[in-house]
């Protein structure tokens, strides 16, 4: 069968990239990689609850910023959840989304949607945010005990 799609010709799929796809330059509008510019979605976020298992099981890189108590609050979330999470959770993990992908940085029209395949996945997919932000993808299918997805691309 012959798809009628037409063909992605931007060619990141010789993998021309190392495996790892290392980490060239961070800007405010995107971040480079080996295998092309990742751009900064600036209007959606999101946040992660993880218990500290998991934070040593998935060997986390934690920051003083990932206190759960600064975020918790800005959650708009009643006091009887506030209460539960923070007794449940240790750390928030905060997530970083890209908008699109293009292998040069001149010349993208991202207004047809047509940048949002990536070599790591479809941007917001979960594959695609565990790349982004630098956790295994297995994390978000752990128990509600020591993960809960408080917002994903919450504006």
């Amino acid at each position: 069968m012959i798809s009628n799609k037409p063909k992605d010709n931007r060619r990141w799929e010789e993998k021309f990239y190392s495996i790892k796809d290392d980490f060239i330059e961070d800007t405010k509008d995107y971040a480079r990689y080996e295998s092309g510019f990742y751009w900064n979605d600036k209007l959606h976020s999101g946040l992660l609850l993880l218990s500290s298992r998991l934070v040593n099981k998935y060997q986390l890189k934690m920051h003083e910023s990932d206190d759960i108590c600064l975020w918790i609050n800005d959650c708009k979330l009643n006091e009887l959840d506030k209460a539960i999470y923070l007794k449940k959770y240790d750390f928030a993990f905060y997530i970083h989304h890209a908008e699109a992908f293009s292998m040069t940085k001149d010349g993208l029209d991202f207004s047809s949607g047509n940048y949002t395949q990536t070599p790591h996945g479809e941007c917001y997919s979960h594959e695609f945010v565990a790349w982004f932000n630098d956790f295994n993808p297995e994390m978000l299918e752990e128990s509600d005990e020591d993960i809960v997805i408080l917002k994903w691309c919450d504006s």
